[in-house]
Order: C-alpha cells, then sequence, then structure tokens
C-alpha cells in the first residue's frame, strides 16, 4: 500500500545475410519473455508462498513480511506485515483489505483496487498486447534469496512510460526480484524477497490478523475508505483528453458517490501494464503543496482547473502524468480525442 487516493483526490541491419538468423534469434527471445511472463503472472496469484521483501526506494528502504494462499476453492488469502518502522498489518482476503494501525489503534477497511498491483504480482493476469509498448527479451540468470531465476526485461518503446525487470524463479516463475527502470536507465524502485519458501499447504491461521481480538475488545476506530464499496458507476463523466498517448487506452470511466462528499468522476488509462487513474471532483479550496510528487515510482499531479480540482497518479513517468492532466477538458470546450 505506497499509495493513498487523493484527499480532495512511461538497428537497422546492414548485411542481408544476416538478417533471418539474426531477426529470428531476437523472436526466440520475444518469445521466451512472452512465456516466462504468462508463468510469472500465473505463479504471483496461484502458489503458496511466504518470505520477507525489502522494498527501496532511493535511500529509503522497507522490509516486510508476506504470507500468500490459495485455498482449494480458489479463495486468495494474504498477510503483509511492515518488519520496520511503524507497524502495519494488511490483511487480504479475496477482494476485501482490512489495514491495522496498532500504533493509533485505526483499523481501515476497503476493496481491493484492481489496477494496483502489489510485489510480486505485478505482471498483469493478461500480458497480450504488452508487445505493442514494450520490447520483451530475456537476459542472464542468477540466484536470489537462494533461488535459481531469469532475468525477463520490459524495455518501453518511448519515453511515455517505465521500463521493468522482472527475476523469475526458475522453476515455479514466482517473481522474486522486480525493478522499475527510469528513462535513463536508473532503478526508480526495486523489491526482492531475501528469504522465501514456495508451496505448502494451505495454512488459514497464518493469514489470520494479530490485532483483529484487540482491535474489537479496544475499539480501535474504524474507517471505511470512501472508495470501498461498489465500483464506480459506468458513465459519460464529460471530460476527454485533447492529446494522444500511445499505448493507452481508456479502460473505465464512471462516477462514485461518496458519503459527505460530492460525486468524484474517475478514469483509468492503461498501456497493459502501468495503469494512470484520473479523479476530477468540485473544487473546495486551491490545492495546497506542490502540484507534482512522488511516492516511489507513483507520480502524483494535482492541479485546479476551473471550478474542479484534477488530480492524476500512476506508476508512469511525471511528464506522462502531467500531460495526462494537463490536456484533460471538459467536452464542450475542445473536441475529444478517441481513446
Amino acid at each position: 500500500m505506497r499509495v493513498s487516493l487523493p484527499g480532495t483526490a512511461a538497428g537497422l541491419l546492414v548485411l542481408v545475410g544476416a538478417a533471418g538468423s539474426a531477426c529470428a534469434a531476437d523472436g526466440a527471445s520475444t518469445g521466451e519473455a512472452f512465456a516466462w511472463l504468462k508463468k510469472m503472472a500465473a505463479a504471483s496469484r496461484q502458489l503458496n508462498y511466504s518470505g520477507t521483501i525489502v522494498y527501496q526506494h532511493r535511500n529509503h528502504v522497507e522490509t516486510s513480511r508476506v504470507v500468500h494462499f490459495v485455498n482449494s476453492a480458489g479463495g486468495e488469502f494474504e498477510k503483509l506485515e511492515t518488519l520496520d518502522g511503524p507497524a502495519r498489518e494488511v490483511v487480504r482476503s479475496n477482494d476485501q483489505v482490512v489495514c491495522y494501525l496498532p500504533n493509533v489503534k485505526k483499523v481501515l477497511i476497503e476493496e481491493r483496487n484492481r489496477s494496483a498491483r502489489n510485489f510480486p504480482a505485478l505482471v498483469p493476469e493478461s500480458v497480450h498486447g504488452l508487445s505493442e509498448s514494450y520490447d520483451m527479451s530475456t537476459e542472464s540468470a542468477d540466484r536470489i534469496a537462494g533461488h535459481d531465476c531469469q532475468w525477463v526485461a520490459l524495455t518501453p518503446r518511448d519515453q511515455l512510460r517505465y521500463g521493468r525487470r522482472f527475476c523469475a524463479e526458475t522453476a515455479s516463475g514466482l517473481p522474486l526480484r522486480a525493478q522499475t527502470i527510469n528513462e535513463t536507465g536508473d532503478a526508480v524502485e526495486s523489491f526482492a524477497f531475501t528469504e522465501i519458501t514456495i508451496g505448502g499447504p494451505f495454512n488459514r491461521d497464518r493469514v489470520r490478523s494479530r490485532y483483529a481480538d484487540a482491535s474489537k475488545k479496544q475499539k480501535w476506530r474504524v474507517e471505511r475508505s470512501g472508495f470501498s464499496g461498489p465500483a464506480a458507476t459506468p458513465a459519460d463523466t464529460g471530460w476527454v483528453l485533447t492529446s494522444r498517448l500511445p499505448g493507452f487506452r481508456k479502460m473505465m470511466e464512471g462516477k462514485r458517490s461518496i458519503a459527505g462528499r460530492e460525486t468524484i468522476s474517475q478514469i483509468v488509462f492503461s498501456d497493459g501494464l502501468a495503469a494512470v487513474s484520473v479523479f476530477i471532483e468540485p473544487l473546495q479550496q486551491h490545492p495546497a503543496g506542490q502540484p507534482l510528487s512522488h511516492q516511489g515510482a507513483v507520480n502524483i499531479y494535482t492541479k485546479a482547473h476551473g471550478s474542479n480540482v484534477v488530480t492524476v497518479l500512476g506508476e508512469a513517468p511525471a511528464k506522462t502524468i502531467m500531460q495526462i492532466g494537463d490536456s484533460l477538458q471538459l467536452k464542450p470546450l475542445t473536441a475529444a480525442v478517441q481513446q
């Protein structure tokens, strides 16, 4: 849970004789990478595993313990506990997510945001279409947390999106390390298992909260996210982009009714890997602070737009996030660009 939703809301061959073999090798590498991506997507959602994860962004390092189980009926259960800094425990049962914050005696309940993916489940369930925006390739083999793994790279075809690298455990395909790469080739953020156990029987007790009983007895404050409950109702929000973003398509458009607040419009764009969410809500006061901020690989851009405030956030370069925010207009003011 690295990002919260807004508050008020990335050679021409010269030898003809070499072309055949070079292209064949290229195609083989792409096909192999594609197969690895499908294997990673399935493994992170269908396998039982537990281990310790280190997340790193610049000088910030955070260590967590994760346990993930899938039972015979297909139910998915997960528990994530931070091991340093303020205590935090996140327990997920299918699409219900409960976050316990013992230091402040608070329980947060929300519905899982399916457009947001957490390590190791960073590869989308469907990898078809990624080749439109990314070059796929296999790289070297490696060894992480005592397991052999294979590096797979997704290199963006433009500077509108980040690159990604994954090292998949050789036998199961479970990602053991993941990196988000910016335009200069530097890692914006990285995740890695430092120790992991793959497989084993379902154990419901291992994904139960250690704070659930105490939170009830001590009557911790319970808050339900304004974005919990039913998904946004599909609707024409009246907002469109005036400039096209190659590879990005509109995945969802709708409106949310949130208790105590006016209706919020939401639009989600995605290239199949990177997702960018746009929130538009009535302007209560001019947005405070810097218009552009970031949290890990997520850039967040907020700007006033007439009587509304627009918030754009997603794992994409800052210029992509800003381009979306700056090109958003109400339909009566401009011609729509089909997404």
